[in-house]
């Protein structure tokens, strides 16, 4: 009776989150994570500046079928946020939760703000695809634990390899494997078949795009990731104590509480164990960097709360505490979801990042109109990848430079903003990075705005975008 009530419950509730995210993709922009891995899409390579290829394939292969729109770009992310919620219901069960427990951890993971935010309505992110691998990776190894079938190594390495072409750090499903194979009693023996080493060699494949790519342009995302981003070395408490307090914040306060105090609670079991060393090497090694080196990104730790979930749902019994913590993230998603859509109550400043999918369309549309009335060749500039890619998205035909070079990102590898040295540029600014004026960034002959349009989205809403000529364009100051 349970297993009907509570798995029907669970299916409907997630079926209709997913409905609505689909209907909401048809209608809302695209911000500058989406629409930058979007123009991935339109120029295939083998690996990008920021990240490896997987999500620029799938863009592609959906826009291919459903059109170059905001539903075709955000579809695989939506599909992907979906099949990693059903892995972690078929983990949970599998590991010996109920269809309650199970359920309530499913729904909760659709909830959470950050994440129903970050990976349901934007929709397009390396870190979808990134998770929906290393929870599909966990699966299949939970599946090799319980039935001693060596041969789930197969199913894995495949896995791992997908990851790997998702994001680097896919590396971490090698350091939970090693931990779990090496402290529990019962894995042991998997050091000694060959399928473990096969299974490791098929996985590592997946790096090879990404290093044939670097080879190709200089090594660029390795110098990104490891040099540029990581900044001075040094001991910053202030900086990890941020990223924690960021953590609780983005994740709805009381989520990262209890998930780590349940893995706390259940440390000394296979199964907490076993969760345990999933999270581990993410929790190390980004708290590590946040303590002494760049800093931090928030999702960061976005495989670390997947997994917890699942060690969450395997708890005895679900307590009216954990409902009430259900409700109120429920009710702030929700939220958090319209005021996406529709911002309301209190006006904002024009610079909120957190709606930059709202009017770059108008401000594109308006440059479109701009670049039709000139004659010979425009060249067009923005500070930096955001703008770039989310007016770019709008007029993908148009051949738009991201001109502040110091920090790199692919628009950059594509179009080296150098070639503009010597020309007249139409520079253009708005949204979150309306405060970088030309005058305060590039040195030319001379600097004219000569057009300024402001568009309403609502009453609580609009936003101003600028029109800069740089006559003889000399480079940044």
């Amino acid at each position: 009776m349970e297993k009907t009530n509570y798995l029907k419950r669970t299916v409907l509730i997630i079926g209709i989150l997913t409905i609505i995210r689909l209907v909401l993709a048809c209608f809302l922009g695209l911000d500058g994570g989406p629409a930058y891995y979007a123009m991935w899409s339109r120029h295939l390579e083998l690996s990008y500046f920021d990240h490896p290829a997987m999500t620029a394939l799938l863009i592609r292969l959906s826009t291919s079928i459903f059109g170059w729109n905001s539903f075709g770009i955000k579809l695989p992310g939506i599909l992907l946020y979906l099949g990693s919620t059903i892995f972690m219901y078929k983990s949970i069960k599998l590991l010996g939760g109920t269809d309650k427990g199970a359920g309530f951890s499913a729904i909760l993971f659709n909830f959470t703000p950050w994440i129903a935010s970050g990976f349901g309505v934007k929709a397009s992110s390396p870190d979808i695809p990134f998770l929906f691998f290393y929870m599909l990776g966990f699966y299949y190894f939970i599946k090799l634990y319980k039935t001693g079938n060596s041969n789930y190594w197969y199913i894995i390495g495949l896995i791992t390899a997908l990851g790997f072409v998702s994001k680097y750090k896919m590396i971490f499903i090698y350091v939970a494997l090693f931990l779990s194979i090496t402290f529990i009693p019962s894995l042991r023996k998997e050091w000694k078949k060959p399928q473990l080493y096969i299974s490791a060699f098929i996985g590592l494949l997946g790096i090879v795009p990404t290093v044939i790519w670097n080879i190709q342009n200089d090594f660029a995302s390795f110098q990104y990731h490891l040099v540029q981003r990581q900044g001075n070395i040094g001991f910053k408490p202030m900086q990890l104590s941020k990223f924690l307090l960021n953590q609780l914040a983005i994740m709805g306060i009381f989520i990262p509480i209890m998930l780590f105090y349940n893995a706390y609670k259940e440390r000394k079991t296979t199964n907490g164990k076993l969760c345990i060393f999933f999270v581990a090497p993410a929790v190390i090694l980004f708290s590590t960097v946040a303590l002494f080196y760049g800093e931090p990104m928030q999702n960061w730790w976005a495989s670390v709360y997947m997994i917890l979930f699942v060690l969450y749902g395997l708890k005895k019994s679900i307590t009216k505490n954990d409902k009430k913590v259900l409700y109120f993230e429920a009710f702030i998603s929700i939220i958090g979801t319209i005021f996406y859509a529709y911002p309301f109550a209190i006006k904002l400043k024009e610079t909120t990042n957190f709606l930059d999918h709202h009017l770059f369309d108008k401000a594109a549309q308006h440059l479109q109109t701009i670049i039709d009335s000139k004659k010979g060749n425009i060249y067009i500039g923005t500070p930096r990848y955001r703008t770039t890619a989310m007016l770019n998205v709008h007029i993908p035909n148009q051949k738009i430079y991201s001109m502040d070079y110091r920090k790199g990102d692919q628009f950059q590898i594509w179009y080296n903003p150098k070639e503009l040295i010597g020309k007249n540029v139409i520079y253009v600014v708005g949204g979150s990075q309306a405060k970088q004026t030309p005058e305060n960034l590039f040195n030319a002959d001379k600097i004219v705005l000569f057009d300024k349009q402001t568009y309403t989205y609502n009453p609580w809403f609009k936003r101003t975008f600028y029109f800069y000529e740089l006559k003889n364009y000399k480079g940044l100051k």
